[in-house]
């Protein structure tokens, strides 16, 4: 009977240590876990941050833009200004009839208050705006406003970040 009862006995402390061992590998595996979800946690704010730097940059170009383009004293200024936000074709894209630079010495200012930007990103790099504002163009001192929509193609250039690469006038609103 006794052999019997040490038998027991070292089966018992045999599971007794079994499930010691068992406890502490699954508390190990859980603070594994909670490691992993903590990291996952912190790397998506981490892209969250980046997604939101590089959108911010394209809105505010798109904004600055805008307001280079729309809001001047006279045309030279105006092409002078927007050039550096631009690539080559998008600056193209902004001559009158795709000609030459406009050279006329008629007074001539713009002004836009109220944009309101929506943006579609299709990718990383590329991003469009349909904006809507209030424009306000005097031409000889007569002045006229019109709410008006221009759709902005930005392309993220290696090295320079954001830039203007079309700019479309796609209409104006009636009735506002």
């Amino acid at each position: 009977m006794e052999l019997n009862h040490k038998k027991n006995y070292i089966l018992l402390m045999l599971v007794f240590v079994a499930a010691v061992l068992v406890i502490m590998y699954i508390f190990g595996l859980r603070s594994q876990l909670q490691e992993v979800k903590a990291n996952q946690r912190n790397y998506e704010n981490q892209i969250k941050t980046l997604s939101s730097v590089q959108n911010t940059d394209a809105l505010e170009l798109n904004r600055k833009f805008l307001e280079k383009f729309f809001t001047y004293q006279t045309t030279a200024k105006r092409y002078e200004e927007i050039k550096p936000l631009m690539t080559d074709q998008g600056f193209k894209a902004t001559h009158p009839s795709g000609a030459e630079l406009p050279k006329s010495k008629q007074s001539v200012r713009s002004s836009m208050v109220g944009l309101k930007p929506f943006e579609y990103q299709s990718s990383k790099t590329e991003a469009e705006f349909f904006n809507e504002f209030k424009l306000t163009t005097e031409f000889n001192d007569v002045s006229n406003t019109e709410t008006v929509i221009v759709k902005t193609s930005l392309i993220n250039v290696k090295e320079q970040g954001w830039k203007v690469d079309d700019v479309e006038f796609v209409g104006q609103l009636t009735g506002r």
